[in-house]
């Protein structure tokens, strides 16, 4: 990998480990970055799209001063599709290259652009020769919940969902292929960290259920101290519920690794999470190799993540289907 490539993918790896729940924010201003002097600030935007046929979306926007430079923007997306190859492309831009909006209430970050304004947030990511576009029937708005901040110190994690269960339109155009639309369900967030990313989790447990009749969101964190939190699980039209730790259960290694993950609440397993196909196994700082990977993972970690199709079932009703990702502090 070229040097100027390696340093794209150390931008990367400063946000892989962040996820995302709520706080309060001028709803007009909830795509502006709060940016911090520090070196270990990270801030990210993300939208995810689960549509029709099992294709997912991923794109996110970050703010970062890890690495070379301050107030660096990226911009990444990612398309999986059953029965084709992954899709992704990433660019990194300086902090004068990218700027947040208020007129239009729009972060443009380099080509990329999200504006969430008139009912609606649209987000547009047109790289490598291809374009995604994610058309939300929502506009984005924190959403207050409880327990979403993670203190180490003087510094500080915070997490907010901004679209928990919007429908969604989205085109994809890959490089040299035509515009193919999809519907479905539709998801965001935005995270901000001072934290160093190899300090702030052990593991991560998510799992959204973006389609269908009921659809719920659940995000789960076991600290480097054995403690956890942010932990919940909010279902669509109800107050999220609060979840008091979880057991994470694996079989096989790599890309043949299955999960459960138990859930418990009130002294007791409240809920049960079970992979049932593997999507991707995403692993950065692995695929660094060992030199370049040993000098960025004491202060990025190491994280691995793997993307499930998966099942959430509960005492009482029906099983709901979603996509389910484990993250890692490293891997085995």
């Amino acid at each position: 990998m070229r040097p100027e490539g390696r340093l794209q993918v150390l931008k990367g790896l400063a946000v892989a480990t962040a996820l995302v729940l709520p706080s309060v924010a001028a709803a007009g201003a909830v795509l502006e970055p709060k940016l911090s002097p520090s070196d270990n600030y990270g801030e990210n935007f993300t939208f995810i799209g689960d549509l029709d046929g099992g294709t997912f979306i991923f794109v996110q926007l970050t703010v970062t001063n890890i690495g070379p430079g301050s107030r660096t923007g990226l911009c990444r997306t990612t398309v999986l599709t059953p029965g084709q190859r992954a899709w992704s492309a990433q660019t990194k831009v300086k902090a004068r290259d990218w700027r947040y909006d208020a007129e239009s209430s729009t972060l443009k970050m380099g080509p990329c652009s999200a504006r969430s304004a008139d009912g609606a947030t649209r987000v547009e990511v047109p790289l490598d020769g291809g374009r995604v576009l994610l058309e939300y029937a929502a506009p984005m708005t924190p959403q207050g919940q409880e327990g979403t901040e993670v203190e180490v110190g003087k510094d500080r994690y915070h997490h907010e969902v901004t679209l928990a269960f919007s429908a969604l339109k989205a085109t994809v155009k890959r490089p040299k292929g035509e515009d193919v639309v999809y519907t479905g369900g539709g998801y965001a967030d935005h995270t901000r960290s001072t934290i160093a990313p190899a300090k702030l989790a052990k593991r991560w447990v998510r799992f959204r259920a973006l389609l269908g009749g009921e659809k719920l969101v659940l995000l789960a964190r076991e600290g480097q101290d054995g403690e956890y939190g942010p932990a919940y699980a909010w279902e669509e039209g109800a107050k999220a519920r609060s979840l008091e730790h979880f057991t994470l259960a694996r079989e096989g290694l790599k890309e043949r690794s299955s999960w459960t993950v138990e859930l418990f609440a009130d002294g007791a397993s409240a809920m049960v999470l079970r992979s049932t196909s593997l999507m991707q196994r995403s692993a950065p700082v692995e695929d660094l190799g060992a030199v370049l990977g040993g000098l960025v993972r004491s202060v990025v970690g190491s994280p691995v993540t793997y993307l499930h199709r998966a099942v959430l079932e509960r005492e009482g009703k029906a099983p709901v289907t979603g996509l389910m990702e484990v993250t890692l502090e490293g891997d085995l």
